[in-house]
C-alpha cells in the first residue's frame, strides 16, 4: 500500500512540476526544479532521479522533443538525485537551490557538442547562456519563498510514507 502511495505522491509532483514548467514557459522561471529538489530531498534519490527524468520527457513530450530532451532529464534527473544528499540545513538548501540553475545549464551544455567540436565554440555557446542560467536561479529562489509551506506538505507526506 505504501508503494501505491509513494508512486501516487511522485505522480502528482510530476504533475505539479510539468503545469508549473507550461503555465509560465519561456523565461526559465517556473517551479519544477523546485519540485525535483523537494522530491529528492524528502523522498530520497530514487524518487528524485525518477522525478527528475519523468519531468524532462513529460514536458517535452508537450513542447516538442529534440535532441535536447535527453540532456534536460538528466539535468533534473542529477539535481534530484544530488538533493537527497543535501544535509537538512536551510542555508544549504538555500543555496542548492540557486547552484542548481547553473548545474542545469551546465548539463545542458553537454547538448552544444551535437552542434560544435570546437570546445571554443561550445565555451562560447554556454557563456551566452549564463544569464538565462541566472534566471533559473533567481526563479528558483523566488519560488522557494513558499517553502516553509512546502515543507509542512512534504513532511506529512514524507512522515505517511515512513520515510525516514
Amino acid at each position: 500500500m505504501l508503494r501505491l502511495r509513494k508512486l501516487t505522491v511522485i505522480s502528482i509532483l510530476t504533475a505539479a512540476a510539468v503545469s508549473g514548467r507550461l503555465l509560465i514557459h519561456g523565461v526559465n522561471i517556473q517551479p519544477a526544479t523546485l519540485i525535483v529538489i523537494l522530491t529528492g530531498w524528502f523522498f530520497g534519490w530514487k524518487a528524485g532521479l525518477a522525478e527528475g527524468l519523468m519531468v524532462g520527457l513529460v514536458t517535452d513530450m508537450i513542447l516538442e522533443l529534440g535532441y535536447w530532451t535527453p540532456f534536460q532529464m538528466a539535468a533534473w534527473g542529477l539535481i534530484g538525485l544530488i538533493s537527497h544528499f543535501i544535509p537538512k540545513k536551510v542555508f544549504l538548501y538555500v543555496s542548492w537551490l540557486g547552484v542548481s540553475g547553473y548545474v542545469f545549464g551546465l548539463i545542458m551544455a553537454f547538448s552544444y557538442f551535437l552542434m560544435a567540436a570546437d570546445i571554443k565554440i561550445v565555451l562560447a555557446m554556454y557563456a551566452s547562456g549564463l544569464l538565462f542560467d541566472t534566471y533559473h536561479a533567481v526563479g528558483n529562489l523566488m519560488f522557494g519563498l513558499l517553502s516553509p509551506l512546502l515543507f509542512k506538505v512534504f513532511r506529512r507526506e514524507q512522515e505517511a510514507l515512513k520515510i525516514k
